[in-house]
Formats: C-alpha cells, sequence, structure tokens
C-alpha cells in the first residue's frame, strides 16, 4: 500500500505551469528520489505536499486518504516532515533548544500545575532518547554554531523525528557536505528506513541515486517522465531520461600540466572583513599558470564566495595583492579586471551575471558593451549585437525559443551558456569561474565542462571554485581546499582520494602524496 500519493497534482503561477497533472506513488517504508534538471518542478512537487504551496488543482492521499495540506502543521500532524536545501535553526542556541523550538516543554509542580518556566533537564533527556534511538552522533549541549555541517543536517532530521513523522522529504540533503558526511548521512537514512520510516529526497547527484533509493521518479518541464526501481536502472538511463539524449557523465581530461607554462595570476595573503567586521579571508595565497586548471573546494561558507567576491571587484581586500600578467589589479572594478583579461562566470547567474529585464543581445554584450565593436559615440551597435547573439547562440548550442525575447524565457542551463558564450566571446587569459554548472541539467554540465577543459587546452588559466567536489576533481589539474576562510592544503586530483579532500574540508589537515612521490612509491 502506498503510504503517499497524489493524482493529477498541478500548480500553476500565472499562465506558467510548475507542475502538470502529477502522479507519483511512495511505498511505505522506501527510499525514493525524485530527479530532473533544474526547474523541472522537483521542489513545487515537494513545497505542495508540505502545504507551503497550495495545488492549484488535483487530489493528494495519505495511505490512501484525501487530505488538505494547507500548512506545515497540517503536513507534520499527518506525520509528513520536510529538511530543506538551507537549514533553518539558531546558531546560538543548542542543539536540544533548536529541537524543541516552538514545542517546549515546560515545569509543573507536584501536582501537575505548570510554571512560567521550561524544563531543560526534561528536554535534554529527551533529545538524548532520540541521538540513541536514531544512532545519531550529536551532544545535546553543543551550540549550533559550534558544530559541522554535517551534524546540522542530523540536527535538521532530528526536529521532524521528534515531531513523530512518518515521512522525511529532503531537498538536496548532501548539497553541502563533505564526502564523509554524505555518506555518515546515507548510512542514517538507511537506518531510518530499518526503522519504519519513509524516505522522498530530491538531489541531482546520480551516484547518490544509485547507492541510497530503492525507486526512482524523474521529473522534465513540470511533468513526470519516468519511474524505475533504482535495480533496474544506472546512472547513464537516468541522466539520458532528465535530457531526453545519450550524456557523457564525466568528459576525458587529459591533464595539460608541466611544458611551457608560466605564471599568469597570483594572489599573495589576501585578507578581507564582511559587513559585521569579522576577517572571513585570512592571508590567501596561490598562482595560476597558463594551460592549467586550479580548483578550490570545500564546504559552501567556508570563504569561497568571499574570495570571488574580492577577485572580482565586488568586495575590497583589507591586505594583500592581486597580480595579472604583471599588473597590479588588487581591488579593480570588474571593467578594468576586463581589460587585463580576465574574465568572470559569476556564482549566480541572474543575480550577478544577467539582467532580466534585458534581452538576449543585450545580455549577450553585457559587461563588454563599452568595446568599440559594439559601441560607438555612447550608442550600442544593434545589428553588431545580434550577429554576437546568433553566434553564440549557435556555437554554444543555446536553445531558445524566441532569439528577440527576454533572458527570461530561458531555462537556468542556456542562461548559463548565455554567460559562459559572452565570457569566452571576449577572448580573455584568465577565466574565474565560481559554480559554472549550478543548478543545470547534466547535458549543460557536459557541454560547459567540454568548454572549460578546450580554454584551457589553448593555453589559458582557469580558477575553478566549486562545491561539486566531482566537478574540481575531475577538472583541475591542481586543487586548493579552502576552511574557514583559508587554504588548509593542496592536492593533486590524480592522486588523492575523495575521502582524502573530505578529510580536509572537514578542517582536518593530511600530507597528501604528490605526483611525484606517488610515481616513485608505484
Amino acid at each position: 500500500m502506498s503510504i503517499i500519493r497524489t493524482e493529477n497534482l498541478t500548480k500553476k503561477f500565472g499562465d506558467f505551469v510548475a507542475n502538470d497533472h502529477i502522479n507519483i506513488s511512495v511505498e511505505e517504508n522506501e527510499i525514493k528520489c525524485i530527479v530532473g534538471e533544474n526547474g523541472a518542478g522537483k521542489t513545487t512537487l515537494m513545497n505542495m505536499l508540505y502545504g507551503l504551496l497550495r495545488p492549484t488543482g488535483g487530489k493528494i492521499f495519505i495511505r490512501e486518504k484525501e487530505v488538505k495540506i494547507n500548512s506545515p502543521l497540517d503536513a507534520i500532524s499527518l506525520g509528513l516532515g520536510m529538511v530543506h536545501q538551507h537549514f533553518k535553526l539558531v546558531p546560538s542556541l543548542t542543539v536540544y533548544e533548536n529541537i524543541f523550538l516552538g514545542t517546549e516543554i515546560e515545569k509543573k509542580t507536584a501536582k501537575g500545575l505548570r510554571l512560567p518556566f521550561l524544563d531543560e533537564k526534561k528536554e535534554i533527556e529527551e533529545v538524548q532518547k532520540l541521538i540513541d534511538r536514531y544512532k545519531f552522533e550529536l551532544n545535546p549541549l553543543d551550540k549550533i554554531e559550534d558544530i559541522s555541517v554535517g551534524e546540522r543536517q542530523r540536527v535538521e532530521i532530528l526536529k521532524m523525528l521528534y515531531r513523530n513523522v512518518d515521512i522525511l522529504i529532503l531537498d538536496e540533503p548532501t548539497a553541502v557536505l563533505t564526502p564523509q558526511e554524505a555518506d555518515d548521512l546515507i548510512a542514517s537514512l538507511k537506518e531510518l528506513r530499518k526503522q519504519g520510516k519513509t524516505i522522498i529526497e530530491i538531489t541531482h547527484k546520480l551516484r547518490e541515486v544509485m547507492e541510497l533509493s530503492d525507486s526512482v521518479t524523474v521529473m522534465k518541464l513540470g511533468k513526470v517522465i519516468g519511474n524505475v526501481k533504482t535495480s533496474e536502472t544506472n546512472e547513464q538511463e537516468l541522466a539520458q531520461m532528465m535530457v531526453g539524449r545519450d550524456v557523457v557523465l564525466s568528459v576525458a581530461n587529459k591533464h595539460k600540466t608541466g611544458g611551457s607554462q608560466k605564471e599568469i595570476y597570483r594572489v599573495n595573503n589576501l585578507c578581507t572583513i564582511n559587513e559585521y567586521g569579522k576577517e572571513v579571508l585570512h592571508n590567501i595565497s596561490f598562482s595560476l599558470k597558463t594551460g592549467e586548471i586550479l580548483g578550490i573546494a570545500g564546504v559552501e561558507g567556508n570563504g569561497q564566495t568571499e574570495l570571488v567576491n574580492v577577485l572580482t571587484g565586488v568586495m575590497e581586500s583589507t591586505s594583500g595583492t592581486v597580480i595579472a600578467n604583471g599588473n597590479d589589479i588588487t581591488n579593480k572594478w570588474p571593467d578594468e579586471l576586463r581589460k587585463n583579461g580576465i574574465a568572470i562566470i559569476p556564482e549566480d547567474r541572474f543575480a550577478q551575471g544577467l539582467c532580466r529585464g534585458m534581452d538576449l543581445a543585450q545580455n549577450c554584450i553585457a559587461g563588454y558593451h563599452r568595446r568599440p565593436d559594439v559601441c560607438s559615440r555612447g550608442l550600442l551597435k544593434r545589428e553588431v549585437m545580434e550577429e554576437k547573439r546568433d553566434r553564440m547562440i549557435r556555437d554554444f548550442d543555446i536553445r531558445v525559443a524566441d532569439p528577440n525575447g527576454l533572458i527570461d524565457q530561458l531555462s537556468g542551463g542556456n542562461a548559463q551558456k548565455v554567460i559562459v558564450a559572452r565570457e569566452f566571446e571576449s577572448k580573455p587569459q584568465i577565466l574565474i569561474a565560481c559554480q559554472p554548472t549550478r543548478g543545470v541539467d547534466v547535458g549543460s554540465i557536459e557541454f560547459i565542462h567540454t568548454q572549460l577543459l578546450k580554454f584551457r587546452d589553448a593555453g589559458n588559466a582557469v580558477l575553478l571554485i566549486s562545491s561539486e567536489l566531482s566537478e574540481i576533481m575531475s577538472l583541475s589539474d591542481r586543487v586548493l581546499v579552502m576552511y574557514k576562510g583559508a587554504i588548509i592544503g593542496e592536492i593533486d586530483p590524480q592522486h588523492t582520494t575523495p575521502e582524502e579532500v573530505g578529510l580536509l574540508m572537514a578542517g582536518i589537515e593530511i600530507n597528501p602524496v604528490s605526483a611525484e612521490q606517488k610515481v616513485k612509491q608505484d
């Protein structure tokens, strides 16, 4: 018997259909993964099940009984809880205080009268029982701000389990975890299944799908296009279903280090503070050579965003220098950086890389609009802009319904391709690429990875910042790992295991073997 089922569930935002007659069924005590490219409608579906959105049409059944879920409180009362991708914890409170937030236990007199005080001892005991029952390694008295990201993930899960949910929805639960933390979470979820829980997970990591789930539902453009048992499929078939064609899941990277490489970019002792006056970058130093991809790995929130912001002119450094082609470009504005041969793929494509209110041709020259080939006497050359746009559409396989339409018409992957095409069109020598494939489908990932490798192989340099460890390890010639605003180590991706990188990402220093040492040992 299914524990949760939808019948023609539909959600519209104006004329846009985000979910189109969705029919899914999740069996009791199974782990179901929901996969699909960015914009496929996965999170919209889960938000309807959790009461954050109300359906436009269709029905939801729990244990074959039709239910109306108008709020998260309704969902929890029906035994359904959700752990969001971005944690909803109070950093200054302890583990047990976060779990009981909103459901605190009040002290009582011997006669059962309620007192206006919290029974902290009872709360701690209850949380410890919960930790022991589900075999989570946590200390109820630790503050959230002092524990790892993986431990915070467990606290979020325990918040739901304390509320006696039977169905647990997780939205991209391993997106900000180290490899070890991701493995620990997978083990914990399997343990929860053994104890009778049903789990629905949204993820784009196909290896994780194969390792964790019992069944998979594939969504595309707001519709369910396939339901398969995990034991009867593989990563390649799932990728093909998501994209609609055969996809290379890992591009061939023939590392190009050595030879006539020369230093083209150097960062020396870079520091900066955030808006609260806290130092968030601590003496960052590294060099970048021609014909090289230098990867920067780390769990999100360890200074990568601030580093990119300083290097791209969005934030100012408090000390240190940045040198490109022998020129001091410290704290220069983005247009000055571009004049020094630096191209930028920003972390958030719509917040920093594209303008929703401009058409495709305008976005294709954004940031380069003062160049004489597209601008004369303060006037843009529309014909030249459209020629550039059409060439980018052709060369970078950008799928558009209307070339003259707004950038908003494009899917996430195609919008990202516009940025990649625009930056490569400028013929740079150095590319700062931050999260270049975030939120794009596997087909676009394949294309963008190929372009990055071609750019490097032409003798250029790439600084690649990504939270996707597989992306960093497969594309980079060298990898630096950041932890709490500092570089904690450098590794050779060809001769280092993901487990060793995971230790560094967790702040545990190791002594990775260099490529030369590895050859000698072998």
